[in-house]
C-alpha cells in the first residue's frame, strides 16, 4: 500500500515537472534595448510616455491582487495554525500534522507576495521621478523605464504562469500522501482537503493574477525599434511661408 502511494507521488511529480518545463513558450519579439541610443529625442519621449501609461493602467489590478491574496493567505494560515494547536492539545497527531502542513503552505504563499518585487505596482511612479531635464537624461530615463517594464513582465509571467498551480499540486499530493499513509483512514475529509486545497487555491490565484505588463511588454518589444509606429507627424506636403522686406515667399515640399 505504502509503495503504491509513493509510486503515485513520483508519477505526479514527473508529470508536473514535464508540464512546467515543456509548456509552449512565446516566440521572442525584437530586442527592446538595442536602438535606444539611435532614437530621436521625440521618439525617446514617446516611448517613455507609452511605458509609463501602460504601467499606470495596470497598477490598480496588480495592487489589489497582490494585497488581497497576501491577506487571504495570512488569514488562512492563522486559522489553520489555531486548528493545529488545538489538535495538538487534544493529542490528535494526524490532524495536527494536516493543519500544520496546510498552515505552512499558506504562510509560504503569503511570504512570496511580501518578497516578490512589485514593479507593476510602483513602476509608473518611479519612472515619473526620473530626471528628464536633458536629452541624455531622457535617454537614461527610457532605459530605466524599459528595464522596469521588463521586470514587471517577468514577475507577472511567473505569477500568472503554470508554476503556482504545479507547485500547489505537488505540495498537496505530498502532504496528503504522507497523512494518508501514516494515519490510514483518519479524518478523510482533512486528507482530501490536503490533496485538493493547494492546487485549487493556487489555480484561483493564478486565474485572477494580473497580466497587463506581459501584454504591454510584448507589444512594446514589437514596436520599440520601429520608428514607423512612433511617427508623430502626418505624411503630406510641407508648407513654408515667410515674410521679408523684399516681399513674401511661399514654398511647398512633397
Amino acid at each position: 500500500m505504502r509503495n503504491s502511494m509513493i509510486q503515485r507521488v513520483a508519477a505526479v511529480l514527473v508529470c508536473a515537472l514535464a508540464f512546467t518545463f515543456w509548456a509552449p513558450q512565446k516566440a521572442d519579439a525584437q530586442d527592446a534595448f538595442s536602438c535606444i541610443e539611435e532614437l530621436s529625442d521625440d521618439e525617446v519621449s514617446y516611448r517613455i510616455r507609452y511605458i509609463e501609461d501602460k504601467l499606470q493602467d495596470g497598477k490598480k489590478h496588480a495592487t489589489r491582487w497582490r494585497y488581497t491574496w497576501m491577506s487571504l493567505w495570512l488569514a488562512g494560515g492563522a486559522g489553520m495554525t489555531y486548528a493545529a494547536v488545538k489538535n495538538a492539545r487534544d493529542g490528535d497527531q494526524a490532524d495536527k500534522f494536516g493543519w500544520a502542513y496546510l498552515a505552512a503552505g499558506s504562510y509560504f504563499m503569503a511570504t512570496t507576495h511580501m518578497i516578490l518585487p512589485a514593479p507593476d505596482v510602483w513602476g509608473a511612479k518611479r519612472i515619473r521621478r526620473q530626471d528628464d531635464g536633458s536629452e541624455e537624461a531622457r535617454r537614461a530615463k527610457l532605459l530605466y523605464a524599459t528595464q522596469t517594464l521588463q521586470k514587471a513582465n517577468g514577475v507577472q509571467s511567473l505569477t500568472a504562469g503554470a508554476l503556482p498551480v504545479v507547485g500547489g499540486l505537488v505540495y498537496g499530493v505530498v502532504g496528503g500522501t504522507i497523512k494518508a499513509t501514516q494515519w490510514t483512514g483518519h479524518t478523510r475529509g482533512l486528507t482530501a482537503a490536503m490533496y485538493i486545497g493547494p492546487v485549487v487555491l493556487g489555480g484561483l490565484q493564478t486565474a485572477t493574477a494580473p497580466n497587463e505588463a506581459v501584454k504591454a511588454y510584448e507589444a512594446y518589444r514589437g514596436i520599440a525599434c520601429s520608428s514607423k509606429y512612433y511617427d508623430t507627424h502626418e505624411e503630406g506636403p510641407e508648407f513654408d511661408f515667410s515674410v521679408s522686406p523684399g516681399g513674401t515667399n511661399l514654398s511647398v515640399r512633397f
